[in-house]
């Protein structure tokens, strides 16, 4: 059953990690952690009255800037977990969300943020005049949950491949969604490196959307510590191991 306090704008989700969304290694696919943000913050919005189909019937989506988090351990199939989540104060039209994952006996097994904008839903732009600033509700969450986030740095020598968006890849607002970025991302690295580098923590800058049928160019690199993935003027992710 999801819970969402009103008094300190906190979600909170108990239940065990599923298998569509691990990895053939039994762990919590990197993607799946970032669908758990974004259904988190979506319920949120629809707690305040701001939810998706109400922002869409007034002309406008939500769209996310940046997301991080940091792994202690990643869960595995069937684990039991606790997801909380909660608002950060929003300034300047950016909404924060913080999210925490804690085992059955309450120790830290990942922790997160994102930064959310509104957008007109026919420019896809945040400044237009008519762009609303939300007076959401703000008080402050549970405090040291919150991870610093991690710089993208780009690396000196890197390969170049490219990527078509796919219909099963697109979501309600017409652009590649959210979590699929990762995938392209991990789906760029052999599956042996996976089963010996679990992710300690990863990072997405996201800059302009991907349409379906675009043929997207892809930077990417990869040592022990890092998994790094651009394309210029779209966006720039890190997994971290």
């Amino acid at each position: 059953m999801d819970i969402i306090n009103r008094d300190r704008i906190l979600y909170e989700k108990s239940f065990d990690i599923a298998m569509r969304d691990c990895d053939m290694f039994r762990r919590l696919r990197p993607s799946a952690v970032l669908t758990m943000f974004q259904d988190c913050s979506e319920d949120l919005t629809e707690n305040w009255g701001v939810g998706l189909d109400r922002m869409l019937d007034d002309g406008f989506i939500w769209v996310v800037a940046r997301v991080s988090c940091q792994v202690k351990t990643l869960p595995c199939h069937g684990q039991p977990v606790t997801f909380r989540g909660w608002a950060g104060r929003s300034q300047m039209g950016i909404y924060p969300y913080h999210y925490h994952i804690e085992d059955r006996e309450g120790r830290e097994l990942i922790s997160g943020n994102s930064l959310w904008t509104v957008a007109d839903i026919q420019t896809h732009s945040m400044m237009g005049a008519n762009v609303p600033r939300l007076e959401l509700p703000s008080p402050e969450g549970p405090d040291g949950f919150l991870p610093k986030m991690r710089f993208i740095s780009r690396p000196e020598a890197y390969e170049t491949t490219h990527r078509q968006v796919r219909y099963s890849e697109t979501d309600i607002n017409g652009h590649l969604t959210n979590a699929r970025y990762m995938d392209w991302a991990c789906d760029l690295v052999p599956q042996e490196f996976h089963k010996t580098h679990p992710m300690t923590g990863l990072r997405i800058d996201y800059r302009a959307e991907c349409r379906p049928g675009e043929d997207i160019p892809l930077d990417w690199a990869l040592d022990d510590t890092r998994l790094w993935c651009r394309s210029e003027g779209r966006f720039a992710a890190a997994v971290f191991f």
